[in-house]
């Protein structure tokens, strides 16, 4: 089980979803001080700017060129909360980034970039229609 500091990027992806009406987290990313929050929302692609510890939302705005992400977030049977967490209990560590993607197969997954307590990097890939880890 994450300890406190495990859920506050569980806490970022909730709030930047809340950010904009039926929100999907395809995207997420560390700022300098924030997490950059890429949301879909009815074929719309908004980046929100979440506090680290998922307490607050600095920003939204709309983007103009959505990226090709945002269709590929409208086919995931698994969200990005789900995807992490079943990323932490594989390999426990912080999140450092992840993304909603094609594997080489095809296959929708999300992949997620945990950084463990050593400060080493695992990638850990979710299938983003069962939610199991590959």
């Amino acid at each position: 089980m994450p300890g406190k500091e495990g859920t506050q990027p569980v806490k970022a992806i909730q709030a930047a979803a809340g950010a904009v009406s039926d929100g999907r987290v395809f995207d997420v990313e560390p700022g300098n001080d924030a997490w950059e929050i890429k949301v879909a929302s009815h074929g719309q692609e908004h980046k929100v700017r979440v506090s680290r510890d998922g307490g607050q939302v600095f920003g939204e705005q709309q983007t103009a060129k959505p990226s090709d992400d945002l269709a590929k977030v409208g086919q995931a049977d698994v969200d990005a909360v789900k995807a992490l967490r079943t990323a932490q209990q594989r390999q426990p560590g912080e999140l450092d980034e992840m993304e909603i993607d094609r594997a080489a197969d095809g296959t929708l997954v999300w992949e997620i970039g945990l950084r463990d307590g050593k400060g080493a990097e695992h990638k850990i890939t979710v299938d983003a229609k069962t939610g199991e880890a590959r």
